[in-house]
C-alpha cells in the first residue's frame, strides 16, 4: 500500500511527467525494451496535467522520490535499442541513397546515350534526305537552264520561219503579174503554195511546242520552289539538331526551364518521310517530264529545219527548171524570130523581084497588043491569020499567063509577108512575155529567196 502511495505521488509530480514523458521514438523503443525486460513489468503512470501557476493545490508539494533501478535500467535499454535501431536504419538509408544514385546515374546515361544515339540518327536521316533534295534541285536546275535555252531557240525560230512564209507569199504576189500565156500553173506555184502550207504547220508546231516548254518550266520552277524552301527547312533542322547534340550536361547553354510545358510536335515521322518521297517523287516526275519534252522540241527543231529545207530546195529546184525552161523557150523563140525576119526580108526581095517582073512585063504585052491591033489595019484580004498573027496570040496568051502567075505569086508572097510579120510580132510579144518572166522569177523571186536560210536553231 505505502509503494501504491509512493508511485502516485510520484505520478502527480510535473517533474516526474515532464520527465518520463517519451518521445514518438521512445515510444517505440520502449515498447521494444518493454517486450525485452518483462511482460509483467508494469508500464509507467499516466501523465498528470501540470498545476498551473497561481492554483493553490489541496495538498502540499513533495519532492520526487529517487528513481528505481529498474526503470534506470529500463530507460538504459530503450534508449540503447533506440540508438541502435537509428544506426541501422541510417545504415539501410545510406546503402538505399547508394544504390538509388548509382540507378539514377545509370538510367541517366542509358536515356542520355539513347537520346544521343536518337540525334545521330535523326541528324543521318535528315542529311540523307537533304542529299537526295539536294541532287534532285540540281538536276531542276539544269532542267530549269536548258528549258530557258529551248524557249529561246524556239521563239528564235518561230520567229525566223516568219520570213521565209513572207517571202513565199511575196513570190506568189509576185508571179501574180505574170500575163497571157505565161500565167500557167506550173509546178513553181504548186511548190509555193505547199511551201507556205508547211510553214504554217511548222510555225503551229512550233508554237504548241513553246506553249509546252513554257509550261513544263513554270512547273519544274515550282517543284524548285518547293525543294529549295524543304532545303532550308532541312538546313535550319540539322542546324538545330547538331547545336542540339553538342549540349553537356554541363554547358552553358543549359538550365532547368520550370513549369517547362512543349507541345508535341504536330508532324510524324511516317508523315515527314511521306511528304519528302512525294517531294521527291515530283521532283522525279518533272525531270522526266522535262527531259520529254526536251527529246520532243529538239527533234521538232530538227524535222521543221529539215522539212522547211528540202520543202525550200524542192521550190527554188522548180524555180530554176521553170527559169531553164522559160530560158530555153526564149531562145527558140528569139532564134526562130530571127529565122522569120530574115524570111521576111527575103520575101520582101522576092515580092520586089515579082514585082519587078509585072512591071517588067507590061512592055512586051504592050508591044505584042500594038503590034496586033497595027496589024489589025491591014486592008482587006491582007488580015490574014499568018504564023506572024499566031506567034503574037501565042505571045499575048503566054504574057497574060505570066502576069497572072506573077500576080497571084505576089499576092501569095504578100499574104505570106503578112504572116510572116504576125508571126513575128507574136514571136516579139511571146519573147517579151518570157523576158518579163525571166525578170520576175530570175531577178526578183530568186533574189528574195537568195536571203532566206533554215537553220536548226
Amino acid at each position: 500500500m505505502a509503494l501504491l502511495a509512493r508511485e502516485r505521488r510520484i505520478s502527480r509530480s510535473a517533474f516526474t511527467r515532464d520527465y518520463y514523458r517519451p518521445s514518438p521514438a521512445l515510444v517505440t523503443s520502449s515498447a521494444a525494451a518493454s517486450s525485452i525486460t518483462g511482460k509483467h513489468e508494469r508500464p509507467p503512470a499516466p501523465a498528470v496535467p501540470p498545476r498551473r501557476p497561481g492554483e493553490v493545490s489541496g495538498e502540499a508539494w513533495v519532492p520526487p522520490p529517487p528513481i528505481n533501478p529498474s526503470v534506470w535500467r529500463a530507460s538504459h535499454a530503450a534508449r540503447l535499442h533506440h540508438a541502435h535501431a537509428c544506426s541501422s536504419t541510417a545504415q539501410r538509408t545510406r546503402e538505399e541513397n547508394k544504390r538509388v544514385c548509382e540507378e539514377t546515374e545509370r538510367l541517366t546515361a542509358s536515356h542520355r546515350s539513347e537520346v544521343e544515339r536518337r540525334l545521330e540518327d535523326r541528324i543521318g536521316d535528315v542529311t540523307f534526305w537533304r542529299e537526295e533534295m539536294s541532287s534532285r534541285h540540281a538536276e531542276l536546275d539544269q532542267d530549269t537552264a536548258k528549258l530557258k535555252v529551248l524557249r529561246e531557240r524556239l521563239r528564235k525560230a518561230h520567229h525566223l520561219y516568219l520570213e521565209p512564209l513572207e517571202v513565199a507569199l511575196k513570190c506568189i504576189d509576185i508571179r501574180r503579174e505574170r500575163i497571157g500565156v505565161e500565167e500557167v500553173e506550173d509546178e513553181v506555184a504548186t511548190a509555193l503554195r505547199q511551201e507556205v502550207e508547211e510553214l504554217g504547220r511548222c510555225r503551229a508546231a512550233l508554237a504548241d511546242g513553246l506553249t509546252d516548254t513554257e509550261h513544263q518550266l513554270r512547273r519544274v520552277l515550282a517543284c524548285r520552289h518547293h525543294l529549295q524552301q524543304d532545303l532550308m527547312d532541312k538546313d535550319a533542322a540539322l542546324k538545330v539538331e547538331k547545336s542540339t547534340a553538342r549540349l553537356t550536361p554541363t554547358a552553358p547553354p543549359t538550365t532547368i526551364i520550370p513549369a517547362q510545358k512543349i507541345d508535341p510536335s504536330p508532324v510524324s515521322v511516317e508523315g515527314w518521310k511521306g511528304t519528302g518521297e512525294k517531294l521527291l517523287s515530283r521532283a522525279d516526275q518533272e525531270h522526266q517530264l522535262a527531259e520529254q519534252v526536251l527529246d520532243a522540241a529538239e527533234d521538232l527543231l530538227v524535222a521543221t529545219s529539215r522539212h522547211l529545207r528540202q520543202r525550200l530546195e524542192h521550190t527554188d529546184h522548180c524555180l530554176r527548171e521553170r527559169i531553164a525552161d522559160t530560158r530555153r523557150a526564149k531562145t527558140l523563140l528569139e532564134e526562130e524570130h530571127a529565122k522569120v525576119v530574115e524570111e521576111e526580108r527575103q520575101l520582101e526581095q522576092s515580092l520586089t523581084e515579082v514585082e519587078d517582073q509585072l512591071e517588067a512585063k507590061r512592055g512586051p504585052l504592050a508591044l505584042v497588043q500594038t503590034r496586033l491591033f497595027t496589024r489589025a489595019r491591014r486592008p482587006n484580004m491582007e488580015r490574014t491569020r499568018d504564023e506572024v498573027e499566031d506567034a503574037l496570040l501565042r505571045e499575048v496568051e503566054e504574057l497574060e499567063l505570066t502576069i497572072s502567075r506573077l500576080s497571084s505569086a505576089a499576092d501569095i508572097s504578100r499574104t505570106e509577108l503578112q504572116n510572116l510579120r504576125s508571126a513575128k510580132v507574136s514571136l516579139e510579144h511571146d519573147i517579151n512575155l518570157k523576158a518579163k518572166t525571166l525578170l520576175l522569177d530570175e531577178v526578183k523571186i530568186v533574189g528574195l529567196r537568195s536571203a532566206v536560210t533554215i537553220d536548226t536553231h
